[in-house]
């Protein structure tokens, strides 16, 4: 029988991270092929951006955009699939089937992916500017935002706003759970890599365990905010 949070009750990073370490059996290998095809994508179109940058870049454009540009239009375009492999994190976290292919489903949203994706970067960016703290806030705060607005189909700003609420209430457990995810995957990188195999699954199941746990805060407040309404 899987461990898991009583619904009712706040999550934990102890029941976060023993619920993920169960339901990562037995999916493993989805995980490996999801991020293999990530890397390939990524591989294949930095080659053909880099080539296509440089090409029409002129002697005397400016290096530092000519440099960054491919990187950033990147980004942005890979980042549904990004946003799949989350999404597989969350199917898990469910207890609903996934497959590798699935990572690929974002897509249908893109163009509202796309501005949200922008959105997130520039807000991101302009908080590591003042002081680095506000930018971590903001980066965390929004990490929900593009399933709120695939799973609920929110507006881009409306996802954002109720990613940032959510995440605020349960902020330093949220920050810890992500310093400890982020801490332990260095770790397993530099250790040859081998332990990314468990260790990756493992916290994106992580992610997907505490956004349904604040799916569920948002789905019991929206009757009330409905009733305020009328």
């Amino acid at each position: 029988m899987e461990a898991n949070n009583d619904a009712n009750e706040p999550w934990t990073i102890e029941g976060v991270l023993k619920n993920a370490r169960i339901k990562h059996q037995g999916a493993k290998l989805t995980f490996l092929q999801a991020i293999l095809v990530y890397c390939l994508c990524y591989f294949v179109l930095s080659l053909v951006f880099s080539s296509s940058f440089t090409t029409l870049a002129s002697p005397e454009s400016n290096d530092f955009l000519v440099e960054n540009l491919p990187g950033i239009v990147l980004s942005l375009l890979l980042s549904p699939l990004g946003y799949g492999i989350g999404l597989l994190g969350i199917k898990k976290s469910a207890g609903l089937e996934i497959d590798y292919n699935m990572i690929v489903h974002p897509y249908r949203h893109f163009l509202p992916l796309l501005l949200l994706a922008t959105l997130i970067s520039l807000i991101t960016l302009l908080g590591l500017g003042l002081l680095i703290l506000p930018g971590i806030y903001f980066a965390l705060s929004y990490s929900f935002a593009p399933y709120l607005l695939m799973g609920k189909e929110m507006g881009v700003w409306e996802s954002m706003e109720a990613s940032r609420k959510a995440v605020t209430k349960n902020f330093g457990r949220f920050f810890g759970l992500s310093l400890i995810l982020a801490t332990v995957n260095v770790v397993g990188a530099l250790l040859l890599l081998i332990p990314l195999f468990w260790l990756i699954p493992i916290s994106v199941i992580a992610f997907g365990e505490v956004y349904n746990h604040i799916l569920r805060d948002i789905e019991a407040a929206e009757p009330a905010a409905d009733g305020a309404d009328v």
